[in-house]
């Protein structure tokens, strides 16, 4: 995929970030799994993490007040005017847990959480669009809001980024269920025409405890290998791989219990 030059489309995962109690073990970790260089920028205490020179993600510590939240990828969503979709969260039943703020020149970010308590960012892009390239090894390739409140969450984002949601199946456009949607209902978000991101039900065999999250999933030529790296660095493999109509993929915890995926693309 080329390097992105224009704005994603609204609604669009457009950037990831982890946060985490220690910031600099996280960068350790993920800079061991993926490949990534990443720029501390003291300024706001942020790391910037490349991929060949080019932006694919970030990590810093937790905001003010959200301490005591677990480590988590906060996933972003695109938005032209980060007020007006900050109100659209709150009419249809979400709230803010940081409101609309600058970002320097780079843009206007607000932190939210949706009616089931998966947490995720709104980025208005200025200077800086988001991820500079998505879908190659060591990259953001998809990201899904995953809850026991499918309904809910399918109704929330329709409403508030004006998604077109399909629901997967054998006759979805999209692609058939897959093993892991085999227990559980799912939908594919659509805008502008493409799946940019998908919401679904937390699987039956998942804790009880399992909250409502964002799951971002990364790009990996060879799957067993960085699970293996993941969990040598003190990560864990929860439950085994599985193959979908996409590729092969597995979710993990980092050493903060922030969880994410990873996908060897068919």
């Amino acid at each position: 995929m080329a390097q992105r030059t224009a704005p994603w489309p609204t609604g669009t995962p457009n950037w990831v970030d982890l946060a985490a109690d220690d910031a600099r073990a996280a960068v350790r970790f993920y800079t061991e799994l993926f490949g990534w260089q990443c720029e501390h920028r003291a300024a706001k205490d942020y790391w910037v993490c490349r991929l060949d020179g080019e932006d694919v993600g970030g990590i810093r510590p937790k905001h003010p007040g959200t301490e005591d939240l677990p480590s988590r990828w906060t996933t972003y969503l695109t938005t032209e005017h980060v007020e007006r979709t900050a109100d659209a969260v709150a009419a249809a039943g979400g709230r803010l847990l940081v409101g609309p703020t600058r970002v320097g020149t780079q843009g206007r970010m607000a932190i939210a959480v949706d009616p089931n308590g998966a947490i995720f960012g709104l980025w208005q892009p200025t200077d800086h669009l988001g991820a500079d390239r998505r879908s190659r090894p060591g990259t953001l390739v998809w990201s899904e809001a995953l809850s026991r409140g499918y309904d809910a969450a399918k109704a929330f984002y329709t409403a508030v980024f004006g998604y077109r949601a399909e629901e997967i199946g054998t006759t979805s456009a999209f692609g058939g269920p897959g093993e892991q949607y085999a227990d559980a209902r799912y939908a594919a978000l659509y805008a502008a025409g493409r799946p940019v991101a998908g919401t679904g039900e937390l699987h039956p065999e998942m804790p009880a405890g399992t909250p409502a999250h964002w799951l971002p999933y990364f790009a990996t030529a060879d799957l067993a290998a960085t699970v293996d790296r993941a969990v040598q660095a003190g990560g864990e493999l929860t439950g085994a791989p599985l193959d979908t109509d996409f590729g092969r993929m597995a979710v993990l915890t980092d050493p903060e219990s922030a969880v994410f995926a990873v996908i060897q693309l068919s």
